[in-house]
């Protein structure tokens, strides 16, 4: 008797123990209901899978709970659109809407997010038909530019290391920036010829030429050097007769004038790649030295320096040989009374017979004629070269 009266004495007490240890049991139990959906949720985010998603909110639906599951989800589905992941974020709000279609903020979500994927969508199509025009345009212009580079005919075509085709101006496609010739003339004859006096001679020499080319795209810039020396006279006929002392005191006919004859010049040249690369004009200055006691009885013409002007083929590749040709006029003559006018011309042609990756040696042949009108006269002296000659690689 004396518990139940304890029990009836503190009843109210008592149940209201159990009540408060019910309400926490069962808040407890609800906080770990809500942690586990939202660890689902984040698990099915991180692995991108809108179906769990889906399937969280369905197994919670009737859990009083449910709306915090469900806020939850469109936090997440905000989270993603800032990180700019639209394609999930639409599929978590849509997951949302399947569970919950009166769920308002979620429709009006899923809507903002379709529209921002389609706008994007539109964005990347133009930024991709932009890309394919680009490259369509510089398609069309790399293919006019091979056409008309091609039909220039002074580029060719290489292909580099990585197997894609350029095309370079043929000079630049040689080993060197410079393109040289270095020649010397072993036999150097020398014929000459006057008409009045009626007088001839040959004789022979040493000579020594250079050629230098530098190539740009454009512009060929170049130099021809030569320079001879004729000191042995092989011949004379002709010419007016004159009388000398012998030893015995004797006079005697002069038949042997000995003449020395010098020349030079050096005159750069200029070709423009558009017109031909093997055209060039010339201008520079020539020089031709007469060393003689005998002029009067010869008729040679006397010393004369002169500035030249001319036109020239040079630089021509036919097969291995290497060829050129040159026209000087000496407007210098002006100077001379005794001359009316003064002209150069000639050609070589270069023979290689032994060549490596960066150089070759030849034979050069040339021939050339410097003719002189004067008052009452016409000299011409014509020369026969036969040189070594060395020259760097150019293709």
């Amino acid at each position: 008797m004396l518990i139940v009266n304890i029990i009836k004495k503190f009843r109210k007490l008592i149940l209201a123990f159990v009540f408060i240890a019910t309400s926490f049991a069962l808040f407890g139990q609800s906080v770990e209901d809500v942690s586990e959906a939202y660890r689902q949720i984040d698990e099915a985010i991180v692995t991108k899978a809108p179906d769990k998603i889906s399937e969280v909110l369905k197994k919670n639906l009737n859990s009083p709970n449910y709306k915090l599951i469900e806020n939850y989800t469109l936090k997440k589905t905000r989270q993603l659109i800032i990180t700019d992941n639209l394609e999930m974020a639409r599929q978590t709000s849509l997951a949302v809407i399947d569970n919950n279609i009166e769920n308002f903020d979620a429709v009006e979500l899923y809507s903002y997010i379709d529209k921002a994927i389609l706008n994007q969508q539109a964005a990347n199509q133009a930024a991709e038909n932009r890309k394919r025009l680009e490259q369509e345009r510089i398609v069309a212009l790399n293919a006019k530019s091979k056409q008309k580079l091609e039909s220039r005919g002074n580029y060719q075509k290489v292909n580099t290391a990585s197997g894609q085709e350029v095309y370079v101006n043929e000079q630049q496609a040689s080993f060197s920036s410079m393109i040289w010739t270095v020649k010397l003339g072993l036999a150097d004859f020398l014929y000459q010829k006057i008409d009045k006096p009626d007088f001839s001679s040959l004789k022979y020499g040493l000579a020594f030429g250079a050629n230098l080319f530098r190539p740009s795209e454009r512009i060929i810039i170049g130099a021809d050097l030569f320079a001879d020396a004729h000191i042995l006279n092989l011949s004379t006929k002709g010419g007016v007769k004159t009388q000398k002392k012998s030893q015995f005191g004797d006079d005697e006919e002069d038949d042997d004038p000995q003449e020395f004859m010098f020349s030079g010049r050096f005159v750069p040249e200029i070709a423009f790649a558009d017109l031909s690369k093997y055209l060039f004009l010339r201008a520079g200055v020539s020089a031709h030295i007469l060393a003689s006691k005998y002029q009067e009885r010869t008729g040679s013409q006397k010393t004369f320096i002169s500035p030249v002007v001319g036109i020239a083929l040079d630089n021509i590749s036919i097969g291995g040989a290497q060829m050129r040709l040159f026209y000087d006029y000496d407007i210098g003559h002006l100077a001379y009374d005794e001359l009316k006018s003064a002209m150069e011309f000639g050609g070589s042609i270069m023979l290689p017979f032994s060549t490596s990756d960066k150089t070759k040696m030849g034979i050069e042949l040339g021939v050339q004629d410097l003719l002189l009108m004067k008052e009452e006269s016409m000299e011409n002296r014509t020369k026969f070269t036969f040189a070594i000659g060395v020259g760097n690689v150019t293709k």
